[in-house]
């Protein structure tokens, strides 16, 4: 007994045509699951630029406020403990009280600080750094101290606002010694 094309016909059930949409629907799924991965990678990609970013200029801003100190007279050469004030005039920084807070953690850093000659293209804001009394070996009889300096710069990265600290510390012999 052969069946007739026409009665084929009328017994399909769309059985293609659901599994055709099945199939759609897990293809669907994959390229939904790839573009959230690419697009997850894209911004860790962006997020570590703009760390980079940051930490070149707090690097530059330490690299700055070295140099300031190599070459910059008074107050360091001769030391001149009264240029150190708590509120970190001028970006230096008197030594905190035992056991309490470092400036560099409570300076308001918008307002306070040495911004960075260094120019770095892409930061949303010019690095900048303090220079805190670390401490000062007392010698008897001496006449110049080694005063030892930390260093704090901070970089702000570009769209992100990755912010870097770098700290440093500096020990300084005046040269009149």
């Amino acid at each position: 007994m052969t069946i007739s094309r026409q009665a084929l016909k009328t017994r399909q059930t769309g059985v293609a045509l659901v599994t055709g949409l099945i199939f759609m629907v897990i293809m669907t799924l994959i390229v939904v699951a790839a573009l959230r991965s690419a697009t997850l990678e894209e911004r860790m990609a962006a997020n570590a630029l703009n760390r980079q970013l940051a930490l070149q200029a707090a690097e530059a801003a330490l690299r700055d406020a070295e140099t300031f100190i190599q070459t910059h007279g008074a107050p360091f050469d001769p030391y001149d403990p009264p240029s150190f004030t708590s509120s970190c005039t001028n970006g230096l920084c008197n030594k905190a009280a035992d056991g309490a807070t470092p400036r560099w953690k409570t300076v308001d850093w918008a307002t306070v600080g040495q911004p960075s000659t260094t120019v770095i293209a892409g930061v949303k804001e010019t690095p900048r750094y303090i220079i805190e009394i670390a401490n000062i070996p007392i010698i008897q009889g001496s006449i110049c101290p080694k005063v030892l300096y930390r260093v704090t710069a901070r970089g702000v990265g570009g769209v992100d606002n990755a912010i870097v600290f770098l700290q440093t510390m500096y020990r300084h012999l005046p040269a009149s010694c």
